[in-house]
């Protein structure tokens, strides 16, 4: 049954599907420190716990190195090229995990944020990814991070929940797969591509959290590049842009605090559109009473009527757990601070406002470049209509005006390829 055995009233929570609290002391958000959690997840590894700072670290290094040069004078220009600069935690992707030292703060909201990249992971493994190449003091320093003293492979399983976006999931699985391949354009790009899946989860989560009676799908959410002009008089990024977006995330709290409350969070549960899938008319009951009691729990005024089916019974629910924030009520400040956070730390980098022309989602090049060598993959490169189906696929979406403007960018990267002068054949190069 994948109802909970106890439908009572709760405090709510998104904690399952999203990293934001409704508690705005818990939105705090580094990501530096995400990407270190992040490839501690992605590489099993557990730093040993008498490593309380980067400091410690240095000192075993420190340690090794005197051992092995024949005394200290070598160790101060080591400790200039590497530890002074921090350039330590650049020399292979699984080094960023040291990042989660020196943390002089809570890191619930880090460690929250991480997990929604973890559920997208699935169950990944690195272990067939090339190795860095690694000049002999680097090689040293990949020693002492090797050893015991250092990292030990984690005995912790990962806790997966079902995707609630199934084809956002394989993507980003597939990205990242390719992202690995190649070490030192992944240390460069990691926290730009958490970020940036950070934003389309968020959307695209957004766009499909009130179509719970069906299986998530790609919805259009359209874009402008940084670098052009916006108007008004384009209508699909009126339509299904910024705005939408914004307007959309205001559901994800009440739908995702509805679907965690009717499960068992202790165990593995499922998104609500899957639940609703699993659902038989023997749960009508369950479903009734449970709105019944909420309703008077959250002393709210909307008439209520018995649901006929489980479709009217959770659509009774989505009306009330949206009512319980209505503006005015004693929730209405938690609701107000998972908003607030979830603008400010997944959508603000990808929007900007032009004035009279309004808001909209931006990408600027260091993204384009990003989602352009992912969507090409292990392909030497694509045609302009097929790279932009991959970019469909991601969530990104350009209306012919951006066409425009990405074609000429790419002109000027000196990553396109013409077959033809009429343009029907337009290729687009990896600049990696």
């Amino acid at each position: 049954m994948p109802l909970s055995e106890e439908l009572t009233p709760k405090n709510n929570s998104a904690a399952s599907y999203f990293p934001v609290s409704a508690n705005s002391a818990n939105n705090k958000y580094d990501w530096e420190v995400v990407v270190g959690f992040f490839i501690k997840s992605l590489h099993d590894l557990e730093l040993e716990k008498s490593l309380k700072s980067l400091d410690d670290f240095k000192a075993l290094c420190k340690n090794h190195f005197i051992d092995k040069l024949d005394g200290e004078p070598f160790w101060s220009v080591i400790e200039k090229m590497y530890f002074d600069s921090r350039q330590v935690l650049n020399i292979t992707p699984e080094m960023q995990a040291l990042k989660v030292l020196n943390i002089d703060k809570s890191s619930s909201g880090d460690q929250r944020l991480t997990l929604l990249f973890n559920s997208l992971m699935g169950d990944i493994e690195v272990s067939s990814a090339p190795k860095a190449q690694l000049n002999f003091l680097e090689r040293e320093v990949k020693k002492v991070f090797d050893s015991p003293l250092v990292t030990n492979e984690s005995q912790r399983v990962r806790k997966q929940h079902i995707a609630y976006l199934p084809f956002l999931s394989e993507q980003f699985q597939k990205d990242l797969k390719f992202l690995v391949s190649y070490p030192d354009h992944f240390l460069q790009n990691v926290k730009a591509f958490l970020k940036l899946y950070g934003f389309l989860y968020t959307a695209q989560l957004s766009l499909n959290i009130k179509s719970w009676a069906y299986k998530p799908e790609v919805k259009p959410c359209y874009f402008i590049l940084d670098s052009e002009k916006a108007s008004k008089e384009r209508t699909k990024l009126q339509l299904h842009g910024h705005k939408q977006v914004i307007e959309s995330s205001n559901s994800l709290f009440p739908y995702l605090a509805l679907n965690e409350s009717l499960q068992d969070t202790k165990k593995l549960i499922s998104p609500l559109w899957k639940l609703f899938e699993e659902l038989s008319e023997k749960d009508l009951s369950a479903l009734n009473n449970y709105a019944s009691i909420f309703h008077e729990d959250r002393k709210l005024t909307t008439e209520q009527k018995l649901a006929d089916t489980t479709i009217d019974a959770i659509g009774n629910l989505t009306q009330l757990f949206t009512e319980q924030f209505k503006k005015g009520s004693t929730r209405e400040t938690a609701f107000n601070n998972f908003v607030k956070a979830t603008r400010e730390t997944l959508i603000h980098p990808f929007e900007q406002n032009r004035r009279r022309a309004g808001s909209f989602l931006i990408l600027n090049q260091d993204y384009l470049l990003l989602l352009t060598n992912l969507s090409i993959g292990k392909s030497d490169k694509l045609r302009l209509h097929e790279l932009l189906i991959e970019f469909q696929k991601r969530g990104v979406f350009f209306d012919k005006s951006s066409e425009e403007c990405l074609i000429d960018f790419f002109e000027r990267m000196g990553n396109v390829e013409r077959m033809s002068d009429s343009g029907d054949a337009v290729y687009v190069k990896k600049t990696i």
